[in-house]
């Protein structure tokens, strides 16, 4: 068992567990597949340990970091590294590039799913993102195995996927728990609209906050018609017996193109 410093115990005061393992943070770096020349964001950069490798590939690298101490460490060692500009600033509130970008980020736990929200919500000029989070919380989110309205909210727009798993034993301090790479990826091909948004909130309330214990029960509560919840759910392929949790975010979408229009929606909602 390693020997903790006053720098560990810091470290775990402020939720900072950084990436030490080497092959590791390549596979981080790596599943990004920057370019030379690429501009590539490091949300919460510490010591550096990403913002290090993604320069060694050649990409221009904006390295944003809170922690005044960090700070000072990265501005002495950023010289050595290549292209890269340090920053000040909160990684759920800096300024994100105008230009198309790519990001990386190993944040405290406690804001993962704040920084992955901010990501898909404001980062419009956003190319890919990995982003190391607890290794359950990764899951949650990209919606496997089982799927909840975060994961059914996104993906229209976006593909969330949990790239790989990290060992505890690749932080220092060690954490309690694993952890696993979430990437994120605007869809070549959005399955719905962006205007659709405000309708598909609407109809993913209705499935995940609604009553019956199966997906068809509320479907049908909602559209008011439950031969017409159950030839969507055949179209879809999804067994009439499924839980909402059991179908796949991106099923979500085909769900709501006849079930969700607004004029359905302003139906369901008046007779509840």
């Amino acid at each position: 068992m390693p020997r903790r410093t006053p720098r560990d115990a810091r470290r775990r005061t402020l939720g900072q567990n950084f990436l030490h393992d080497q092959g590791v943070i390549a596979d981080v770096v790596g599943t990004l597949h920057p370019p030379p020349g690429a501009l590539v964001v490091d949300l919460g950069a510490g010591a550096g340990a990403l913002t290090a490798a993604a320069a060694a590939r050649g990409a221009r690298v904006v390295a944003v970091e809170l922690d005044p101490a960090w700070l000072a460490v990265l501005r002495t060692r950023a010289p050595g590294w290549g292209a890269v500009e340090v920053v000040p600033g909160d990684l759920l509130a800096v300024p994100l590039p105008a230009e198309p970008y790519l990001v990386l980020a190993s944040a405290p736990y406690a804001i993962g799913t704040r920084l992955v929200r901010r990501l898909l919500s404001d980062a419009h000029g956003l190319v890919r993102a990995a982003v190391v989070l607890q290794h359950e919380t990764a899951r949650r989110l990209a919606g496997r195995p089982r799927c909840g309205r975060f994961a059914a909210t996104w993906a229209p727009w976006f593909e969330l996927r949990v790239a790989r798993r990290i060992p505890a034993r690749a932080f220092r301090p060690i954490p309690a728990v694993d952890s696993a790479v979430l990437t994120l990826a605007p869809r070549a091909a959005p399955l719905l609209s962006p205007a659709a948004y405000r309708d598909y909130d609407r109809f993913l309330a209705a499935v995940f906050d609604g009553r019956g214990r199966t997906l068809a029960d509320r479907l049908a509560r909602h559209a008011g018609d439950r031969r017409r919840a159950l030839r969507a759910l055949e179209a879809a392929g999804v067994p009439p017996a499924a839980t909402p949790s059991a179908v796949a975010p991106e099923v979500y979408p085909r769900l709501f193109r006849p079930l969700g229009s607004a004029a359905v929606c302003r139906e369901a909602w008046s007779a509840s």
